[in-house]
Formats: structure tokens, C-alpha cells, sequence
């Protein structure tokens, strides 16, 4: 089952209706599918196991911030369109409590706190869309939970199930 560990966020129709306006050319993540990825899985076959160490998480409750926005691999040549989350230092440390309970799946990349919004096809330049929103609150919330997520792959766009949700203390 190809799965990730991420932070549900509400819908946000508005904030991805407000790039289709402003912004460059696409694939936009739907306004459903917004999370921040704690951990990508991939394909795991021992699913009970990971539920189970998931569940010796013992994390505080804290505010997330939705601001200003970045691009991977770089703003002027980037594939990837995303908000950047705050506090980094909370996302990182409840990304690397996941992260130990999870050591047997390697990390795919290295964590860095952010929401993807738009995948390009190819490389843009997104500088100019990252300027006109330098600074911009897109959501400010509590976080009281994460969750496990089963990913399916669609041509018409990922479906993500919800496997289990983990409360934060």
C-alpha cells in the first residue's frame, strides 16, 4: 500500500482558486488534498506495525501558520509550487518523532515544512508568484492531530484515504 504520515489540513478551495488566478500553469492540488507530509512511506506491506509505533507518539498540541510561498527545486527553475508552515522548528521535531518510529522505512528526502500546491510538467520560473504573495498568511490553525494516509494514484489525481488519525496531547 503506498501511504504517508502528514498533517490534514482543512479544504482550501479559496487559496487554490486564488493561484489558478495569479499563478502559473499546473497540476493544482485540490483544495481536499491539502496536508503537509511528516513522512512519505511509499509501498509498505506491514501496515499493523506502523499503527502500532505511531501510537507511542506523545506530542503537544501547537499552531500552525500557512506563509509566503517557495518552489523546488528553486524559484526560477522549479517543478514543485508550495506554501511554506511554521513554526519550522515544531514541524521538524514531531517530523523526526515520526521519523524514529517509523526507522525502518527510510526517509525519502530530507523534512522541510511546506504544503504543495502546484506541480508543473516541466520547469518555471516561479519567482514572480512567489514575490506577489512574500508574506501572505494563508491559514493560521491548530494542530491536534496527524494522520496515516493510503495514497491511490488516478490520471484524474491522487485519492487519499485516511488509515488512522493520531491525537496530539
Amino acid at each position: 500500500m503506498r501511504s504517508f504520515i502528514a498533517i490534514n489540513l482543512p479544504a482550501n478551495d479559496q487559496l487554490v482558486r486564488l493561484l489558478a488566478e495569479n499563478g502559473p500553469t499546473g497540476r493544482s492540488v485540490e483544495g481536499k488534498n491539502l496536508h503537509l507530509t511528516l513522512k512519505f512511506l511509499g509501498d509498505i506491506r506491514e501496515v499493523d506495525g506502523v499503527r502500532r509505533s505511531l501510537k507511542e507518539i506523545r506530542f503537544s498540541k501547537f499552531s500552525i501558520t500557512l506563509k509566503g510561498m517557495g518552489a523546488f527545486p528553486n524559484p526560477t527553475s522549479g517543478r514543485v509550487l508550495f506554501v511554506r508552515a511554521f513554526p519550522e522548528n515544531l514541524l521538524k521535531e514531531l517530523a523526526a518523532e515520526v521519523d524514529s518510529k517509523t526507522r525502518d522505512i527510510p526517509l525519502d528526502h530530507p523534512f522541510d515544512p511546506h504544503i504543495t500546491i502546484l506541480r508543473a510538467k516541466g520547469r518555471r520560473n516561479f519567482s514572480d508568484v512567489i514575490s506577489k504573495f512574500e508574506g501572505t498568511v494563508f491559514l493560521e490553525q491548530e494542530v491536534t492531530s496527524f494522520s496515516l494516509f493510503e495514497s491511490i494514484l488516478r490520471p484524474t489525481g491522487p485519492i487519499y484515504n485516511e488509515i488512522q488519525k493520531y491525537q496530539l496531547i
